[in-house]
């Protein structure tokens, strides 16, 4: 139940993995929300699963708990010829895949370390070209979403600062996409709630998705917020209750709240 990086496959990042989970979470983050409500810090805590296409979100697919936040693409190439021969297509079809599926929040981190630096020595560009590359072709003028992450299994004062700038990186255009998508099921979820009074209307699956949204809220330990959906379920009950005891009509066919009598043995 944590926000979810997909990511390409690399095993230098299978050695990295247990470090990023772990201080992902570490630093808090501000957190500034719509509605004139007051910034919040919070922590920031997150599942990398290997990518997979089926697993990008469909259209009308309303999950958040398990919504693909931030995609990242990890490459430790540092030949330009490499690059232009299998990576830069396979990052071609990895940005058509999302861009198929409206998701725009993705991340290049490019790996370097000693051994792509002596690599590199016998190519005639530098290894800076690589990334050049990578940012003309694929981020037209968003160039903060390629990163350059410098020997992170060193101990040295140049690898940590890399190191912290990833995290912080990391940590914002997750904030980022969370921010951007959780107003966008709130706001499906208004919609939902005001077609209440329609045909066919479902107090039943209306309850699992604000459910979902107090499961999120519980996620980031923001407990307050998740008990006001609580609240306001119980109210919309309530007062469907109230109009029913009142004589008041339910959508049909039957509504979702129905009496029995008793029966008289």
């Amino acid at each position: 139940g944590k926000p979810i990086f997909f990511v390409f496959t690399l095993g230098l990042f299978t050695s990295l993995y247990t470090s990023l989970a772990q201080q992902l979470p570490r630093e808090p983050m501000e957190w500034r929300r719509t509605y004139g409500r007051a910034p919040k810090m919070i922590h920031l805590e997150a599942n990398f699963v290997q990518f997979k296409e089926e697993l990008l979100p469909k259209e009308g697919n309303k999950a958040l708990l398990t919504f693909p936040f931030l995609h990242i693409y990890w490459t430790d190439c540092c030949d330009t010829e490499v690059y232009k021969g299998t990576v830069k297509e396979d990052m071609m079809r990895w940005q058509n895949s999302l861009r198929a599926h409206g998701s725009a929040d993705w991340v290049i981190i490019v790996v370097e370390t000693n051994d792509t630096k002596k690599k590199n020595k016998t190519n005639i560009l530098p290894r800076s070209s690589i990334v050049d590359k990578i940012r003309s072709d694929f981020c037209n003028k968003q160039n903060d979403r390629c990163v350059v992450l410098s020997d992170p299994l060193k101990d040295s004062s140049r690898s940590q600062e890399s190191w912290n700038s990833l995290l912080l990186k990391l940590r914002t255009l997750l904030l980022m996409s969370f921010t951007k998508n959780l107003g966008r099921f709130e706001d499906d979820m208004r919609t939902l709630r005001e077609k209440r009074t329609q045909p066919g209307w479902s107090f039943c699956e209306y309850f699992m998705v604000q459910e979902e949204l107090a499961f999120v809220f519980e996620m980031l330990q923001q407990f307050e917020d998740a008990l006001v959906q609580y609240d306001e379920l119980d109210a919309l009950f309530t007062q469907y209750v109230l109009n029913f005891g009142a004589g008041g009509k339910l959508p049909p066919p039957n509504g979702w709240l129905q009496y029995r009598s008793p029966q008289v043995k």
